[in-house]
């Protein structure tokens, strides 16, 4: 029950998404618009909070940094896989294997096996994903969907004009300097808790109606997105096996810190990439391929539940 409790509400909006194209109830300019919304102010409120509310210690920065070098080397893993394929989606086999979707899937269903208040561990987890996410990685994304060259400089310039990474690092130096705590042990925190609560409430349906509506049901671009999951699946697993390794070692005999890390690597990649892909038949790809992997992550999820010992 607790499985369908977290992942009927994504499959239901996702599914409401293909229904608004599918009756032609919000067009294409519509859906683009809502991309732009959450892309410039409803993910970098998320993800400000989310790191400003994170807990920072010499374990933390060790972990990061371990999960940073593997997003590092999933997504170069991901340009090699690319030489392998030769057709128009090849450009997006980087993004498709590598980074996670946290706050949606891997959250959520984390806090079914471990609870609400050991979503602390996946946070740790997320900060590396928040950092890169929305600096080389999706800098490289708008820059290719954009058809600008790539360069250090211009990948620069655009993580530093992309408002989710300069939310996330704000975020971190909030954290550390410990200025929303402070913020919510005062009259004046409500206040933040409701602005920030009405912001990023919406955000969740948003995107996911935006993947929905992105979605084909032709079999043969189905058949298309086959290939890219197994790619993800197999780069995962090794992924995981790294992280649950090295998480293992740093918080010794901490089982709920280990299904953290196992958890956020089994969820496909960030259902906000949609919102950056211009090209339709890409962001119909990319939705295609991202939803269907959902099924490895309930997958993934049942298994931890079962050897689950709280």
């Amino acid at each position: 029950m607790q499985t369908l409790s977290a992942v009927i509400p994504v499959l239901l909006v996702i599914a409401l998404g293909m229904v608004l194209r599918r009756r032609h109830w919000v067009s294409r300019t519509g859906i683009d618009d809502i991309k732009f919304l959450v892309s410039r102010i409803l993910l970098p409120v998320a993800i400000f909070n989310a790191l400003s509310m994170a807990e920072y210690s010499v374990r933390t920065w060790i972990t990061v940094a371990v999960i940073l070098v593997i997003e590092v080397a999933t997504f170069g893993a991901g340009f090699l896989l690319k030489r392998t394929f030769h057709d128009s989606t090849a450009r997006y086999i980087p993004y498709l294997v590598s980074l996670y979707e946290g706050g949606m899937l891997a959250y959520p269903l984390y806090a079914t096996i471990c609870g609400q208040d050991a979503l602390s561990n996946i946070a740790v987890i997320d900060i590396a994903g928040e950092l890169f996410g929305f600096s080389i990685w999706m800098g490289m994304l708008q820059q290719q969907e954009s058809g600008e060259k790539t360069s250090p400089s211009s990948l620069l310039r655009s993580a530093l004009h992309t408002p989710a990474f300069v939310a996330a690092l704000l975020g971190v130096v909030v954290g550390l300097l410990g200025w929303t705590k402070a913020l919510l042990q005062v009259p004046a925190g409500a206040v933040y808790t409701s602005c920030e609560t009405i912001l990023t409430a919406p955000m969740n349906c948003l995107i996911l109606l935006a993947v929905g509506y992105d979605i084909s049901l032709n079999p043969a671009k189905i058949r298309r997105s086959i290939r890219p999951l197994f790619c993800r699946l197999i780069v995962q697993i090794c992924a995981a096996s790294l992280a649950a390794l090295a998480v293992a070692r740093l918080f010794p005999g901490n089982q709920e810190m280990v299904f953290a890390a196992i958890m956020y690597m089994a969820a496909p990649t960030t259902f906000a990439m949609q919102t950056y892909v211009r090209d339709p038949e890409g962001s119909e790809f990319v939705s295609t391929t991202n939803s269907l992997y959902v099924a490895v992550t309930i997958l993934v999820y049942a298994v931890l539940a079962a050897l689950y010992r709280g």
